[in-house]
């Protein structure tokens, strides 16, 4: 029975980590609906703002599926937390949205090929009015997760950037 309850076991823990392994992020081009002020003509080329209009706003989502894995737990909860702790003021102030999005729920599958999720993800979305403007994948999280303090800084810088209308 020992024998049994111990292969079982095994199933188990080989399945939790292949299901949250399998979808790690591949490298990917990031999708834009608008053009940086700057063009970028070679790698080392400074990227210049865009103009922030007053309207903006920038949404922060972590997108996730109903299979979760502790990991999954931790991209979520850091982002989460830096988000409602560094940028409290431009929450307030509206500047600044945080949202949990489970792309399994009925009605939210258009985030998947919105933003061409295929893993959890955390997206940060630059916003005039109603509509997106630019968009970027926080594609690092995945490696960046083990080291809290990486992970809550590249969370950071990429938010201030989009708040400063350098959001690529």
């Amino acid at each position: 029975m020992k024998f049994l309850h111990g292969m079982l076991l095994g199933m188990f823990a080989v399945s939790a980590f292949v299901a949250c392994n399998a979808a790690q992020p591949k490298p990917q081009k990031q999708a834009t609906s608008k053009q940086t002020a700057t063009e970028k003509t070679d790698s080392t080329k400074a990227v210049t703002a865009m103009p922030v209009a007053a309207n903006t706003k920038i949404v922060v989502y972590y997108f996730h599926g109903n299979a979760r894995c502790p990991t999954c737990y931790k991209l979520e909860n850091f982002a989460k937390s830096l988000v409602e702790t560094d940028f409290a003021d431009q929450i307030r102030n509206g500047k600044i949205e945080w949202k949990t999005i489970n792309v399994d729920d009925a009605g939210n599958e258009h985030f998947t090929n919105d933003y061409k999720l295929y893993t959890k993800s955390v997206i940060v979305s630059t916003r005039e009015g109603d509509k997106e403007v630019v968009w970027k994948n926080l594609d690092q999280i995945w490696t960046l997760v083990g080291d809290q303090a990486q992970y809550m800084g590249y969370i950071r810088k990429e938010v201030r950037a989009c708040l400063e209308g350098k959001c690529l």
